[in-house]
């Protein structure tokens, strides 16, 4: 005699004022918890271009570029001086591709992985990249009306002296594409990230906001007017909160700072010729 399947029991209905989870789809679901990554423990490979980027651009490594035979000569016009907007893009190429390569090696995996920011909420995430822009704009646009002048720093006039010598897409590939996913691998991912496992993450976006508005300030020694570090401290503010909310996804921070570096460029190219000319 064969018994019958037993039915599994009706769950019953949810009593009024009762918690139970709802089933997946219904109205009245609670949203999952955000998506929080986990940047992973500091690594081998995380010193080593910490270390290439400290001796690049902090101990001025950079400058043993010049010390290949021939490079300093490529540079020099007929009359004997030196095209600086050109030497000082190159210096910067193969810095930023040393560095984007050793970081790339580093943290290729978590960048991927940060990618899953954008499951939730992906097409609000996207369109708050230029809104968190243009606020940022906002915000220096009123620093330099209260400061009374213009507050263009070294860091900005050479990039700007730069793009009157150098074509358009190498300067969008260094200063587009690596720098931005260089500096978020280092002062993001690494400051914040990584950092984060020992010290208050709010004490690390400090950390990271400053060094990240310093670090532009290096070719003058830091010797600078100090209203021209706001603009680099509300890009950094901007980035750091959108990389803690995001759940501290380095894909978000470096595609945000890739599109304010975009915009910069593209200004540079097409909109700051046309002033000139008008002057």
């Amino acid at each position: 005699m064969t018994q019958e399947p037993r039915q599994a029991p009706r769950q019953p209905y949810p009593q009024p004022g009762t918690r139970q989870a709802i089933p997946a789809g219904w109205p009245g679901r609670r949203p999952q918890d955000r998506i929080v990554l986990d940047p992973g423990k500091p690594t081998w490979m995380d010193l080593v271009t910490v270390l290439a980027y400290v001796l690049i651009f902090i101990l001025g490594g950079a400058v043993l570029v010049t010390l290949i035979p021939g490079f300093r000569e490529q540079f020099t016009q007929a009359d004997g001086t030196l095209n600086q907007g050109s030497f000082t893009f190159a210096i910067n190429l193969v810095s930023y591709s040393v560095l984007t390569v050793l970081a790339l090696i580093a943290c290729w995996r978590p960048f991927v992985d940060s990618l899953r920011t954008f499951k939730r909420y992906g097409w609000l995430k996207i369109g708050l990249i230029p809104v968190i822009w243009f606020a940022c704009i906002l915000v220096n646009a009123a620093v330099v009306m209260s400061a009374g002048g213009d507050i263009k720093s070294a860091n900005q006039v050479a990039i700007e002296e730069m793009t009157t010598e150098v074509s358009f897409l190498p300067m969008v590939l260094v200063t587009v594409f690596m720098a931005p996913f260089v500096e978020e691998y280092i002062f993001r991912h690494l400051m914040i990230g990584k950092l984060s496992r020992w010290i208050n993450v709010w004490v690390c976006v400090g950390i990271s906001m400053v060094l990240f508005a310093s670090i532009h300030f290096i070719s003058t020694g830091f010797n600078f007017d100090p209203v021209q570090i706001i603009p680099y401290l509300t890009l950094a503010a901007a980035i750091t909160v959108a990389y803690v909310l995001t759940g501290r996804s380095l894909a978000y921070a470096t595609i945000l700072h890739v599109f304010n570096n975009l915009v910069s460029i593209v200004v540079a190219y097409t909109v700051l010729p046309l002033l000139s000319e008008g002057m």
